[in-house]
């Protein structure tokens, strides 16, 4: 979870890291063991430093047809369910994922020609405003390897002007309100004990100057707190109706934790807890090396469970560390603010009513003409939870009840259905969840979209998501478990046989003498440890093998010797990497899923992300073995017209 978490941190561009946690022994195992072994759920998707696409220019051109639409009726396998209610979902019938034919036709076009521009990658919304003119913050694709964001503007979508002096922001996003355009960020803080100030920058003149105003948000109560050093401020969100303009943003306490620590207990690793900072007390620690985590954002401390630290430990209070609660708590549960404007220029700080407090990480999508937000709480066990709110006027809320997934990652509107995308912990997978006027979740596995005809163990991740007036797409990954494709590999070692299954590594260590299993390991554990057991050195974990309790070690091994196994017996069977399809919907029930590989008439390696416009899908791919001239990845645009 915090991996995941951190993870999302890592692409919004929340500013500097606000916390270093010392971890212990285990994390560190943890993470040696991830790297040795590869999992390839862990191979990204998102392409790298590849932009998404913003703007297209014009439809579909019959004679520039790269790859005929697919047309895949096979059903997938049971993987949607129905949810009722608004306030409390609950599941109550099983629906089958329903494949349909392409519902479009797909041109390929190169980013270097004027027809389109393709966005920056690093905000948490909309990059992109209006409907002619345009504005944009993008990348210069096919110009240069430096993808900080560039703010373009557009009269018509066709020929693009790079805006000569944009606004100074991080976190950029931008919208349009009546005729005026924004962009939303934080800009270098204006006043001491403040990393960054909230800031707006508007245009009058169809993007081409700008005006960029700090935003009054008054964080001088927080940063007065005991033990506070400075005061992070992130800019997270922004939309506009009719009514006005709304922004979210979160506040969180930097506190310079490992100065407030005794001195002997500060490098032997510790985590948080609600009452203060647990550390060991230094006896029966040896052979424990620290582990420093940096991160900032959403989360601001990542907990190192109790049964991690092998020696004995106490928890040293706020009070005695010199942190006051209120300090603490904003470090631990970052604060969610807005502010609101009814011309987009002047804002004003308002107190949401309705929203519980303790939310976090506001994020806010417009449905109809209303605001919608997506609100996440960490609850005292570690636990996430995210809650839907709805409101016309940005102050008066009322609870939609909470999605059907643990953590929300993808969220927005298509047309009176609201969308969300993220990780169902109960079923163990990604899933797209779409809410109908009635208050009805319908949510899909991602998993779901395997077919039979996949491969061995194949599963599929969630990766670049989109919705807009022609409905939902998501890209998807499909992993095919080379170890499972290839019938398991087998290792042998003195007299013993290791069986491996799959990428999980979970393997069974068998005595060739008499055919006996000894002991599963999984997970670092064994199922049998007076046999087959695991201890732990600098180099991560080392099991050693005996044949009976108590007896001689016959033989160790690591986890570097089970992936050289496997490195060598799937050398030729294993993928390069995943294959990506486009997974689309008009409804959320009935989806098309199209390979980006035939789409494009080449090998997809990763994709920069998707936008929907009223009338096409855009997707941005990055191909295999393809550079531009400056020697930049190729990035090449595909874009779906539906056909009806």
């Amino acid at each position: 979870r915090a991996d995941r978490l951190a993870d999302r941190a890592g692409h919004g561009e929340l500013g500097t890291p606000m916390l270093d946690v010392g971890g212990g022994r285990g994390r560190q195992r943890q993470r040696r063991r991830r790297a040795a072994v590869g999992i390839a759920a862990g191979v990204g998707i998102a392409g790298g430093s590849v932009a998404a696409v913003a703007v297209l220019s014009r439809p579909a051109d019959p004679d520039r047809i790269t790859a005929a639409p697919t047309d895949e009726t096979t059903p997938g396998t049971a993987g949607a369910s129905t949810v009722p209610g608004p306030t409390t979902p609950t599941a109550t019938e099983s629906v089958p994922t329903e494949f349909a034919p392409s519902p479009f036709t797909w041109n390929r076009v190169d980013p270097e020609s004027a027809e389109a521009v393709s966005f920056y990658n690093g905000a948490p919304d909309d990059m992109v405003a209006g409907s002619g003119p345009f504005v944009v913050w993008s990348t210069a694709p096919a110009v240069s390897d430096d993808y900080s964001g560039v703010l373009w503007r557009s009269d018509d979508g066709l020929t693009w002007e790079q805006v000569a002096a944009p606004p100074a922001l991080v976190g950029r996003t931008v919208t349009q309100y009546n005729s005026r355009f924004l962009t939303y960020g934080t800009a270098p803080a204006t006043a001491a004990g403040r990393r960054s100030d909230l800031a707006i920058g508007t245009s009058d003149d169809a993007g081409r100057t700008w005006a960029t105003t700090v935003l009054p948000l008054d964080t001088s109560e927080l940063l007065a707190e005991q033990g506070v050093t400075s005061v992070g401020v992130n800019a997270t969100s922004i939309a506009a109706t009719t009514t006005g303009v709304l922004v979210t943003a979160q506040v969180n306490a930097n506190v310079d934790l490992t100065s407030k620590l005794p001195a002997e207990v500060r490098d032997l690793g510790w985590d948080l807890t609600e009452s203060g900072v647990r550390a060991p007390t230094g006896e029966g620690c040896d052979g424990v090396t620290p582990t420093t985590i940096s991160f900032g954002g959403p989360t601001t401390t990542v907990a190192v469970a109790p049964d991690l630290l092998t020696c004995a430990s106490r928890i040293y209070t706020w009070a005695e560390l010199g942190i006051s609660e209120a300090a603490a708590a904003s470090m631990r549960h970052p604060e969610a603010r807005m502010l609101f404007s009814t011309d987009g220029v002047t804002f004003t700080e308002i107190e949401p009513i309705g929203i519980d407090a303790g939310v976090t990480d506001v994020r806010l999508t417009l449905l109809g003409d209303a605001f919608v937000a997506s609100a996440n709480r960490l609850s005292a066990d570690g636990s996430y939870t995210t809650t839907l709110y709805s409101s016309t006027d940005g102050r008066q809320w009322t609870s939609l009840g909470s999605p059907p997934v643990t953590w929300v990652e993808g969220f927005g509107s298509s047309g009176d259905r609201l969308v969300v995308t993220g990780y169902d912990n109960e079923a163990d997978t990604q899933v797209i969840a779409v809410r109908d006027p009635s208050g009805t979740w319908t949510t899909t596995s991602i998993n779901s979209f395997v077919l039979p005809t996949d491969g061995v163990q194949a599963s599929m991740g969630g990766g670049s998501f989109a919705v807009g007036p022609n409905g939902i797409s998501m890209v998807g990954a499909l992993f095919v478990d080379p170890v499972a494709e290839v019938g398991g590999v087998m290792l042998s070692i003195d007299g013993l046989t290791i069986e491996i299954d799959d990428t999980s590594y979970t393997h069974r260590v068998i005595d060739d003498a008499t055919g006996e299993v000894l002991a599963t390991v999984t997970w670092e554990t064994s199922s049998n440890p007076e046999l087959v057991t695991v201890s732990y050195t600098d180099m991560g974990p080392r099991m050693e093998v005996r044949r009976e309790p108590g007896g001689d070690v016959v033989a160790d091994y690591t986890y570097e010797d089970l992936s050289n196994a496997v490195a060598d017996a799937t050398v030729n069977a294993a993928p390069t990497g995943p294959e990506l399809f486009l997974l689309h919907s008009a409804d959320g029930i009935t989806w098309s899923r199209e390979s980006l590989d035939e789409i494009a008439g080449a090998t997809v390696t990763g994709t920069g992300g998707i936008r929907i416009t009223d009338t096409q899908v855009i997707v941005a791919v990055l191909l295999a073995g393809e550079r531009n001239p400056n020697g930049t990845p190729k990035q090449t645009l595909l874009i779906a017209t539906p056909t009806a």
